[in-house]
């Protein structure tokens, strides 16, 4: 009876899933049909609901860090994305029908998401509302908002539930690891057209630069890299690093830098190079037997680079073209114009700065218009800067900022930075001893994508989702803001022992018996 029982699920399966990869099959041999996944989105999703109730919660924190996208819902939204709404929904849904159900209490991260929520829905509202070009609109610039919501949501779906502490390495692997899907997207030179179909998944980053000048530059490569470098930290730290009795972790962890700065991103390299640092300070490294390894390793890498410095692939210099090196002309010349174009772009934005200071441009903006500042940029007819213009994307961190929300969204902004650099400090000194490194590097993190925001370079819209992606894990994996243990003290009283010779002569008597 077992037997049968269980043939007969098998069938059930196999009748399920035949259908649907025949159908598959045909739609990915003709990717023109792609237009008609619409109707089966609903069958799939009902297929994968087993599947999402049972892992979604580390699937929504190990896509948060991932390109990966839903290509068959419409405007092929992140994975990330879906995950927060799904996540959020499910424990909802759970909390209504199980009242021991309690989520993270954090009401200071909590209460400046919901302003920023408010501000982000009534600029959106007050200056065009939520144009998207899936839905027909001719404006376009929707899908900005709905990854801040997202951002915002997907750090509320983080708090939902506590981390099990044992499984917290587990968890920093899956956020920070995720990253490596980047690699993915720029594979699409070096892949057989028969790999094609992993690009409706992880979209194709187009490499940039010039190959015939060795100036090519591998943003996705890099970013993926980057998640090995915060992995390696946040799970062995600098201490562990440095003092093991091989130096396999420290080879690894410097090889991962060198590879990162190949990338030709000279922000990466900062990040990296100061996130070291204060991970090296709230370690309390300065004074200890550490200091001497980590300033011989800096020296030993300044006599290798410094004489090699125009000698290295060109790439590598663009990424060092910010240090008093001597570096080729080909790199400085590039990385010079690149700071030019953001210094003339800031200084033509910068003055409409007071007329949005009250109400915010918003991020919509119309198609054609976008269309046509390209189009006289490319011809020459325009500056460089144009289009990033039209699009708000000014490459600067404050400006992104009060531009499109004004002075209110900035506020709010600084809020939640603020309140969220507090609850990490507290978490690193007052949290479990076994979440020491963790909570040491995501404070050093969060501290360093802040301080790089606001001096080197941001963007409100884009960086949101990265800053609660950060502040989300952190209380999930602590179970909230932890807060110093009060240690209360019991007094007794205490019994004085008055010898007889210094009693009162009736108390004396009384002692003795005599009446």
């Amino acid at each position: 009876m077992t037997t049968d029982g269980t043939k007969l699920r098998a069938l059930v399966v196999y009748a399920a899933v035949v259908p649907v990869a025949l159908l598959l099959g045909v739609l990915l041999a003709s990717p023109a049909e792609f237009t008609h996944w619409a109707p089966i989105t609903l069958f799939l999703l009902l297929l994968l609901f087993p599947l999402i109730m049972k892992w979604h919660r580390p699937l929504l924190f190990a896509s948060w860090n991932m390109t990966a996208v839903v290509f068959f819902l419409p405007g092929h939204p992140r994975l990330w994305l879906v995950m927060a709404f799904i996540t959020l929904t499910t424990a909802l849904v759970q909390r209504a029908l199980l009242r021991d159900m309690r989520f993270i209490y954090a009401p200071t991260i909590l209460l400046p998401l919901l302003y920023l929520a408010f501000i982000v829905y009534l600029t959106a509202k007050l200056t065009g509302g939520f144009g998207m070009a899936i839905f027909g609109s001719e404006s376009i610039g929707g899908h900005r908002y709905i990854e801040m919501f997202g951002g915002i949501i997907g750090c509320m779906a983080m708090l939902t539930a506590r981390i099990p502490p044992q499984k917290a390495m587990l968890y920093v692997g899956l956020f920070f690891l995720g990253s490596l899907t980047d690699i993915i997207g720029n594979t699409i030179n070096f892949v057989t057209p028969s790999f094609y179909y992993l690009f409706l998944i992880f979209p194709v980053d187009v490499v940039s630069g010039d190959s015939s000048s060795g100036m090519i530059r591998f943003y996705g490569t890099s970013v993926a890299l980057m998640g090995v470098f915060w992995y390696m930290l946040a799970r062995f730290g600098i201490r562990e690093t440095l003092g093991g009795r091989n130096l396999k972790r420290l080879a690894l962890l410097v090889a991962v830098a060198v590879l990162t700065s190949f990338g030709g991103y000279r922000s990466f390299f900062i990040l990296m190079a100061l996130t070291f640092v204060l991970v090296f300070y709230f370690e309390g490294l300065f004074r200890s037997r550490f200091a001497l390894p980590a300033v011989g390793l800096c020296v030993a890498a300044a006599v290798i680079v410094i004489p090699l410095a125009d000698k290295l692939p060109m790439s590598m210099q663009r990424t060092l073209s910010f240090l008093p090196l001597k570096i080729s002309p080909v790199a400085r010349l590039d990385a010079d114009a690149s700071t030019e174009w953001r210094i003339q772009m800031w200084n033509r934005v910068l003055p409409d700065v007071p007329r949005y200071l009250w109400l915010g441009k918003g991020l919509l903006m119309d198609s054609q218009e976008l269309d046509m500042a390209n189009m006289e940029q490319s011809s020459g007819r325009s500056e460089s800067s144009a289009g990033a213009r039209t699009a708000s994307d000014y490459h600067n961190g404050p400006l992104t900022t009060i531009i499109p929300f004004g002075i209110w969204g900035a506020l709010g902004w600084i809020w939640f930075l603020a309140a969220a650099l507090r609850a990490s400090y507290l978490n690193y000194m007052y949290g479990e001893e076994q979440l020491k490194k963790i909570n040491t590097l995501l404070l050093a993190y969060l501290l360093a994508r802040t301080i790089l925001f606001f001096f080197v370079f941001g963007n409100f819209y884009s960086d949101l989702g990265i800053f609660t992606g950060i502040v989300g894990l952190n209380l999930a994996l602590n179970g909230g803001i932890r807060k110093p243990v009060r240690v209360h003290t019991v007094v007794r009283p205490v019994t004085l022992s008055i010898p007889t010779a210094f009693k009162p002569a009736h108390t004396a008597a009384v002692g003795a018996g005599k009446p």
